[in-house]
């Protein structure tokens, strides 16, 4: 069939006897797309049903701040590292009021459903039609680190990804317009994102000169978009490249030889099968000179040597950061496993692949199961501590006291809830009258925290928060 879509009919005789054949009409791309969106925004919405949309920590921060850019009083003077794309799309959700958090993760966990389909669509192409190479993709991609418990909080991991292989879906079918669009959204989220984005851009200088006005226009939108809303909200520029070289502990920076610690977590990130597939396609390479289906775990490498590049220089190094090139990695290996010379002329290896892969994702598809109660117990917090504010006064009457203390990784919340800068409120520092002081567990089992010194009494409590209040 020469096209897709085609209905092939019987040979029609019309009144005039002649013979005629009759086939359908040629299916629209436009159709594909619109009926995938459909599809991705209805699981996404369902996910929302099974898996609460609880926000973590950096998201919160993300639509503090887009709610103050919206009203014209951004203040990032505390917080984690500022990113563009995140917050001027939260600053478009702020008119929601109270469904802003649970729109925002929702158009995550979106991106990352489209992140899936766009891996199983470019493993399965680079496989030759494979489509046991492109399940095997999307598996891989979906089992990558945390890459589902990122999209499950709203973290810009997942939006990163469906940016990056959009943008690499786009430059096959020359859609060059779309191919900035991408690589622009990548630069606005992760400035490891900063070279591949240069090198595109230099090589559609040269294949689209139509271009090359939208090429100036977003290689100057990218510094200032990262520049200027500091500057007016802390009044340092660069604020966020100080605040990105505090690691958390734990994290890659602090080891004895950072480069080395980022590197072992990130080869854990994919399914450990994928890195065999990536040797064996590397082997087919050099036999073929075929290196197309080897990009994408070029791309990849790439990546994780500059986040583990960065964590010498400082940065944390986390292995979250290293997921989007993690993931790139895995489709390569997909490939390699299920659309290579050996899985095509040997069924059994392919079998052998597959019963591999499946293998390596038990023990992740087991630890999925702590995503649904991880993000329950953070709705809860987030729901019983505005329960919290509203039993304690309502928000006047707790900044009318005094300084709000609550516990570490908790500030971007509490501020959220208030309506106010996190400088406001205090996660690290022990409470001190006046104020109230808000104690709760981070996660479930965690110490309840912060102390509560002499002088405070109690005022509130509920299965997650406990509220104390001295206001002399």
């Amino acid at each position: 069939m020469p096209w897709r879509g085609a209905i092939r009919l019987p040979l029609l005789v019309n009144p005039q006897g002649v013979i005629v054949e009759v086939r359908g009409h040629r299916r629209s791309p436009v159709v594909g797309v619109v009926a995938a969106g459909a599809a991705v925004a209805l699981f996404a919405g369902l996910s929302l049903l099974l898996v609460a949309p609880a926000p973590s920590y950096d998201p919160w921060s993300w639509l503090l701040w887009g709610r103050e850019l919206a009203h014209g009083t951004l203040d990032t003077r505390e917080g984690p590292a500022f990113k563009p794309l995140p917050v001027a799309l939260t600053a478009l959700l702020a008119p929601t009021g109270s469904l802003a958090p649970v729109l925002w993760v929702a158009l995550v966990r979106i991106s990352a459903l489209a992140a899936l389909l766009l891996s199983f669509k470019l493993a399965r192409r680079l496989a030759g039609g494979s489509w046991v190479a492109g399940l095997l993709g999307g598996v891989g991609v979906a089992l990558c680190g945390a890459f589902l418990g990122t999209g499950a909080a709203g973290a810009e991991t997942p939006l990163l990804v469906a940016l990056g292989l959009g943008a690499a879906e786009a430059w096959r079918r020359e859609r060059y317009g779309l191919v900035i669009a991408c690589a622009l959204g990548c630069a606005l989220l992760r400035v490891e994102a900063w070279p591949f984005v240069a090198l595109a851009g230099v090589l559609l200088w040269r294949r689209a000169p139509q271009l090359r006005p939208a090429l100036l226009a977003a290689a100057t939108v990218v510094p200032l978009a990262w520049i200027v809303p500091e500057l007016i909200g802390s009044g340092e520029p660069f604020r966020s490249a100080g605040r990105a070289r505090m690691p958390n502990p734990g994290q890659p920076a602090l080891a004895d030889v950072p480069v080395l610690a980022a590197l072992g977590e990130a080869l854990r990130l994919p399914l450990w099968p994928l890195w065999a597939g990536v040797a064996i396609l590397a082997v087919e390479a050099r036999r073929t000179r075929d290196w197309t289906p080897l990009l994408p775990a070029a791309a990849g490498v790439a990546w994780i040597l500059i986040v583990a590049v960065m964590a010498q220089l400082g940065f944390s190094g986390e292995p979250r950061y290293s997921i989007a090139g993690a993931a790139l990695v895995s489709i390569s290996g997909a490939v390699g496993l299920a659309g290579g010379r050996y899985a095509r002329d040997r069924r059994w290896m392919l079998g052998l692949a597959v019963a591999l892969v499946a293998v390596a994702a038990v023990p992740r598809l087991i630890d999925l199961a702590d995503i649904r109660e991880r993000q329950a117990y953070q709705w809860a917090l987030a729901e019983e501590l505005e329960e919290g504010i509203r039993a304690s006064g309502g928000r006047d009457a707790v900044l009318a006291c005094g300084r709000p203390y609550v516990g570490p990784l908790r500030g971007p919340l509490m501020a959220y809830k208030l309506d106010v800068p996190k400088r406001v409120v205090e996660p690290d520092d022990p409470p001190q009258a006046p104020g109230f002081v808000f104690r709760s567990a981070l996660s479930e089992g965690d110490p309840v925290q912060p102390g509560v010194p002499d002088g405070f009494n109690p005022v509130v409590r509920n299965s997650h928060w406990q509220v104390f209040r001295s206001c002399s």
